[in-house]
């Protein structure tokens, strides 16, 4: 299966990649902590100042995690997956948010985990999954990348089933206001046809803490608009990964994948309450361009590409 392309541009593979030859560290997690000690480990580390921008050389890994089927149907209905599809997409990336978190907020770790702002993402099925699969997740910082507004970077992710890579994802993190370095982000580029729209979303006040529910992403700019003010933000602000898993689901044929990729670069924040608009083209019938706008079809919220292989 090809890939669509990604908003890391022809450098996916390789640019990406850290350019150092520094072997990671690698630390197996065999009991995550609590949710409240990972954000606990975040607050803590809001103020980090003198540190050079040089990324850990740490890889974390979970050996055995479960994809157990309750958590994957509380997660698909509040992100508009249904039964025929499967296990989503995009789930497996909850299955790998603690070691972010992890990442994120150790002490080598050169900012603040709270105030980065997540630029993009790509995930890769390359397997189907199925309900009650162990899988090895594996996680270790990338390539450091330039952009406009601060210094980029990369977070892999790794799944593996019996030895075999069955989901990857790469999430791209922006830390504002930093001297940057790297090659430069390129962004993802749509097809030529124009997007129509094909669906309009309510969004609930409480969506933000609906899906930190199910997520474990807890992220106080998305809960409520007290402490989305905070963070400089008028009310609270969806997730970006909610707001990219539901337009996945609206898109996928009722069937379960055997194959996919779906790239995305998020926009403009979506403020909770609200109302957003889906728009999309089909360059082919297993190919979606895509875009989440604002009520009126006017501002972007996100903008992907998706492509499957059915089972």
């Amino acid at each position: 299966m090809g890939d669509p392309g990604d908003p890391f541009g022809n450098r996916h593979a390789a640019g990406l990649t850290r350019p150092d030859a520094v072997r990671p560290k690698t630390v197996v997690i065999e009991t995550l902590p609590a949710p409240a000690k990972l954000y606990a480990r975040a607050l803590s580390g809001i103020i980090k100042r003198g540190r050079d921008t040089q990324l850990p050389a740490l890889r974390l890994v979970r050996p055995a995690v479960a994809i157990d089927p309750g958590p994957v149907w509380r997660y698909a209905r509040v992100c508009g997956f249904i039964p025929e599809h499967g296990v989503p997409l995009t789930y497996p990336h909850l299955l790998a948010f603690p070691l972010h978190l992890l990442m994120l907020t150790d002490p080598a770790f050169p900012w603040p985990a709270l105030g980065l702002v997540h630029l993009a993402n790509h995930v890769r099925l390359r397997r189907p999954l199925s309900y009650k699969d162990l899988l090895r997740v594996e996680v270790e910082f990338g390539a450091l990348l330039r952009h406009d507004k601060g210094q980029a970077f990369v977070l892999h992710t790794r799944m593996y089933r019996r030895g075999e890579a069955v989901w990857d994802g790469d999430s791209v993190y922006l830390k504002r206001g930093v001297e940057a370095q790297g090659n430069p982000l390129d962004p993802l580029e749509l097809g030529p046809l124009a997007l129509q729209r094909i669906a309009r979303w309510q969004l609930a006040s409480q969506l933000g803490r609906d899906y930190a529910g199910v997520s474990g992403d807890y992220n106080p700019i998305h809960l409520a608009a007290l402490s989305a003010k905070a963070f400089g933000f008028p009310r609270a602000i969806a997730h970006g990964m909610w707001t990219l898993a539901r337009a996945a689901s609206a898109l996928q044929p009722p069937k379960p994948l055997a194959e996919a990729t779906l790239s995305a670069e998020f926009k403009l924040p979506m403020l909770l309450p609200g109302e957003a608009s889906l728009w999309s083209a089909s360059p082919s019938l297993i190919e979606r361009d895509i875009e989440v706008r604002d009520k009126a079809g006017e501002k972007p919220h996100l903008r992907g590409r998706m492509q499957w292989r059915l089972q």
